[in-house]
């Protein structure tokens, strides 16, 4: 039959439900009961229709229902208005009998439990002889739908009547709700076999739509327990002495897949959780051991699982109360994981696929870690068994992915993890770089979460092999697009691409290290554990050290500064100490330059540049000088050849711009001059040689602006800088002719630019200069001197004016005149603004003598 033949049947159904139930009310209006109850039971012949589906007759089933409850309470105001009047009134009595002699089946029962739950609902019935009786009847319905409907009826008339004010009326009570269940699901089981074998599908999927049903009786059974009062009454006794037993006797029985799988699910969910832990062993071990062996045992077990976890939770939310103390007691009194675990081997003897293996065992991580936080020997005992029973061929990598990152997701700390002697074996088991990236993100995640990471080397050991495949990524842009990932960043002047997430993980790495006894009062201690990391582990791959190695270098300097803060009276064999980790510090700078020289060296530059500032701090004046070395080998070797070109402190260079100092060697050499400015425990010998090889470099920079700036900043080291404690007291390095000749070389340079506006621009820069020296107390560099090169820009500026046409203020090269013409006026403004205060300075002076 099509949906539209069958659609057209569901129409002619209801309506002829409706008009026999109009019918059926105007007789009860006019107070004939005899004609109402013969429409009554015309309409309920609609239910004995079998060209329905399910859905389609429980349309039909809703329409009946709200015209029998019409009736019903009709039914029952009638007989309370003759009570009034006569105390003996047989009236429901009679009618209950009178119902029963209808001719068909469906409607007379449908009557019948009508009339029969109607009279229940008065104080004068018999009550337990009229629920046998409709108990009873019900048998006479053996077609699935119609039956389920008609027991789904009786259940949901007399939900609210059951009688438990007694012990007696409470065991009928849970019989007759057992009984109806028993044979609901019989029918509902039977359903399944009806019709053409082709449409077995379609049948289940109608059952699918009729479980509610059925699980309604297990939910009025569930209330009617916990509802039930006595002083010798124990509601998980009962539950588990006369209930638990027939109920899974009916699940097994059946051998249904649908049905078992619903009802355990009911089981689980409707019942208290207190009545799973006393009933646990039989659910496990009498019911789950013996159902249908197709069915999906592991959805049942996570389901209980579940259940228990959340109970637990909610104990731990809960305030503690002597209630909750005594629940408490009694399910931790019970040992779970070792319940679940005499059942799983059990169940391993049996034809279990490898999926439902891998989320057992995953709800058993979790039960444990919910239930037994500290028992590691549980999750032991659960990589331990993997490993020994399921060989590599067997194993399907991605579904016991899980089972690995589980604890890792749970665990407060990573050191947790270290107790698991099983888990590195079970994880080496997985061949999948993808996957064991995905573990290894997970512990990296959980080491991010924590403070501090508290670890010996055997520890580092076990944490950074897990890391490992994250460090030694070096194909990270194919992977990744395997991942679906495919955004990528240049680096190395465009030449390479890298992943955002590789540099994301580079950089979460870098964070770890920093997280290494953190907080550890043996501050070498600390150091070593850094250097193991990166002696063992970092430089297994040398494509990605210029990532790592850096916070590594970095984090050393900043512990040998704390040191030195710590020990200020430094013995020979501390200082010996100091001494070997910036030896150290040395090989580690080196195998990075070493492999990384060609973009890099800049940052290798930077990181000599660091380690001299902490040795002239901690007062180790030859490893700073030998750290110094370093930086000019470096400036040799790659940057004053052009190579290791970058940016300097992320600016960009570039080389057309005359009138600026973006190239790389300029940009060395100023690096290299700050940090020789602030030095403070240099010998004077030392300094004066450091100090004249970067003047000499200066002076052979290509650019004659690099040249000019380069010779007139090296001024500064000739005049500034503090060297050498002598005697405690600070000797200051000062030259007025090393500055003056400084000074007066980079007039040279400037004045050999071919570039008018570029001379013009230098002169001024010098000048500035100038002044500060003579500001500070440089003799040579005097009045007549500055006074001297503001003619030299005067003549300048007049030539200019005289050889270019600059009268059009459109033009570029006006609008840089004109600005070099600004530039030189504030210096002279600056100037007027000295003499000034000096001249104020001299009258004060003579008024105060």
């Amino acid at each position: 039959m099509n949906k539209n033949d069958s659609k057209s049947i569901l129409q002619g159904c209801l309506s002829n439900i409706n008009h026999q139930s109009h019918l059926m009310k105007q007789c009860l209006n006019d107070s004939n009961l005899l004609q109402a109850l013969k429409h009554c039971s015309n309409f309920l012949n609609e239910l004995r229709i079998n060209q329905l589906s399910p859905k389609q007759y429980y349309e039909l089933y809703i329409a009946v229902f709200d015209s029998l409850d019409y009736l019903c309470n009709h039914l029952l105001a009638s007989y309370k208005a003759k009570h009034k009047k006569n105390t003996e009134t047989p009236f429901l009595t009679d009618l209950y009998e009178l119902v029963q002699y209808s001719g068909n089946i469906v409607p007379r029962l449908y009557m019948l439990i009508a009339v029969g739950t109607t009279f229940i609902s008065t104080n004068n019935a018999p009550t337990e002889a009229i629920m046998k009786d409709m108990i009873e009847m019900c048998r006479g319905v053996q077609n699935p739908i119609r039956g389920l409907f008609l027991r789904y009826y009786l259940s949901q008339r007399i939900k609210d009547l059951l009688p438990i004010g007694t012990k007696h009326e409470f065991d009928e009570t849970v019989t007759f709700l057992i009984n109806n269940f028993i044979e609901m699901n019989k029918l509902w089981v039977r359903l399944q076999h009806q019709g053409h074998s082709s449409e077995r599908e379609l049948r289940y999927q109608e059952r699918k739509e009729l479980k509610i049903l059925v699980g309604s009786n297990l939910v009025r059974l569930s209330q009617i327990i916990d509802d039930f009062t006595d002083d010798e009454y124990s509601p998980e006794s009962y539950y588990k002495d006369h209930v638990f037993p027939i109920i899974i006797e009916q699940v097994i029985q059946c051998k249904d897949h649908l049905a078992q799988t619903y009802l355990i699910d009911v089981i689980i969910q409707i019942f208290p959780d207190n009545f799973h832990f006393i009933t646990l062993n039989m659910l496990l071990n009498n019911l789950f051991l013996n159902l249908n062996p197709t069915l999906n045992k592991s959805e049942l077990i996570s389901t209980l699982i579940e259940r228990f976890i959340n109970y637990h939770q909610q104990q731990q939310d809960e305030e503690n109360g002597e209630e909750n103390e005594k629940e408490e007691e009694m399910f931790t009194s019970l040992r779970l994981f070792d319940e679940f675990w005499g059942f799983y081997e059990k169940l391993t003897t049996m034809n279990v696929p490898l999926e439902e293996h891998s989320s057992i065992l995953q709800s058993f991580i979790r039960l444990s870690l919910v239930f037994e936080r500290d028992n590691y020997e549980n999750l032991n005992k659960i990589y331990k068994f993997v490993t020994e029973n399921f060989s590599s061929e067997e194993i399907d990598e991605k579904i016991w992915l899980n089972l690995l990152i589980t604890p890792i997701q749970n665990f407060d700390s990573i050191s947790s993890l270290l107790k698991l002697s099983f888990f590195n074996e079970f994880y080496n088991r997985i061949s999948n770089q993808l996957y064991q990236k995905q573990i290894s993100l997970e512990i990296l995640n959980k080491l991010l979460d924590q403070d501090e990471i508290v670890c010996d080397v055997k520890e580092i050991d076990i944490i950074f092999k897990f890391l490992l495949i994250l460090i030694k990524e070096s194909n990270e842009l194919n992977v990744s697009k395997q991942m679906g990932i495919v955004k990528t960043v240049k680096i190395e002047n465009g030449e390479k691409l890298v992943t955002n997430e590789f540099l994301i993980n580079q950089s979460n790495i870098c964070k770890v290290l920093g997280k290494i006894n953190k907080n550890s009062i043996d501050l070498f201690e600390k150091i070593s554990n850094i250097t193991y990391v990166r002696k063992k582990f970092l430089n297994k791959n040398l494509a990605s050290i210029v990532y790592t190695y850096p916070t590594v270098i970095q984090l050393i300097l900043d512990i040998l500064k704390t040191i030195g803060l710590i020990n200020l009276t430094k013995s020979g064999k501390f200082t010996n100490k100091l001494i070997n980790q910036f030896k150290n510090l040395s090989i580690i700078i080196d195998e990075l330059y070493e492999h990384h020289q060609v973009f890099n060296s800049q940052l290798v530059l930077n990181l000599y540049l660091n380690c001299t500032m902490v040795a002239d701090q901690l007062n180790l004046p030859t490893i700073t000088f030998e750290f110094f070395n370093k930086c000019f080998i470096v400036y040799e070797e790659t940057l004053m050849v052009g190579q290791g070109q970058g940016s300097v402190h992320g600016r960009g260079i570039n080389p057309q711009d005359s009138m600026n100092h973006n190239s790389i060697q300029y940009q060395s050499i100023l690096l290299i001059l700050n940090k020789l400015n602030f030095t403070r425990n240099l010998p004077r010998e030392d300094y004066q040689s450091l100090i004249t090889k970067l003047t000499l470099y200066g002076s052979k920079l290509l650019k004659k602006q690099d040249q000019c700036r380069s010779i007139y900043n090296c001024g500064h080291l000739f005049w500034w800088t503090e060297t050498l404690e002598t005697n405690q007291t600070i000797e200051l390095f000062k030259d007025d002719k090393r500055v003056l000749e400084c000074l007066q070389k980079s007039l040279r340079v400037a004045d050999s630019c071919i570039d008018p506006y570029l001379s013009l621009k230098l002169f001024i820069e010098i000048l500035n200069k100038c002044l500060v020296f003579n500001i500070h107390g440089n003799t040579l560099v005097n009045d007549n001197y500055i006074n001297g090169l503001i003619e030299l820009i005067y003549n300048n500026i007049e030539n200019l004016n005289n050889d270019y046409d600059l009268k059009d203020t459109e033009d570029q090269e006006y609008r840089l005149f004109k600005s070099l013409e600004e530039y030189f006026s504030r210096t002279l403004q600056y100037i007027e603004m000295q003499k000034e205060e000096e001249r104020l300075e001299d009258i004060v002076t003579k008024l105060t003598v």
